[in-house]
């Protein structure tokens, strides 16, 4: 959740553990252990089940099934239908957006000359065709 809020940065994580709208997001507004341990994982759980792999091993004992994730995204997004489309049209864009001082996560555009944010946005369409 916090990444399609545009937090990426695990460092986030840290503050965001303690939101209480992602909590309900999650499903996991109380805490289990202890009343002062949040809700949420924080930065280090995060990290671990990022660098994971599809077997748990003695080092690495956090793992997932990379395919259960890509399907729960699809069955997610279908079940918020009323009925299956025929075709799905995906458009991804990209937009220059120019900025003015020296921002995270910038990058120079050699064309134009000048700092942009390049960020990419997606749209979702059928084909009435």
């Amino acid at each position: 959740m916090a990444l399609a809020l545009g937090h990426e940065d695990l460092n986030d994580h840290v503050e965001l553990r303690h939101d209480p709208m992602l909590a309900v997001l999650a499903g996991k507004l109380k805490a289990r252990r202890h009343k002062k341990c949040a809700a949420l994982a924080g930065k280090s759980a995060l990290n671990r089940l990022e660098l994971s792999r599809p077997q748990p091993s003695r080092y690495h004992k956090i793992s997932h099934d990379a395919a259960a994730i890509e399907a729960l995204f699809v069955d997610l997004f279908l079940g918020a239908l009323a009925a299956p489309p025929e075709e799905i049209v995906l458009d991804l864009d990209t937009t220059d957006d120019p900025l003015h001082g020296n921002q995270e996560g910038r990058f120079f555009h050699d064309y134009y000359g000048n700092y942009y944010y390049l960020p990419l946005s997606g749209s979702l369409g059928q084909d009435h065709n």
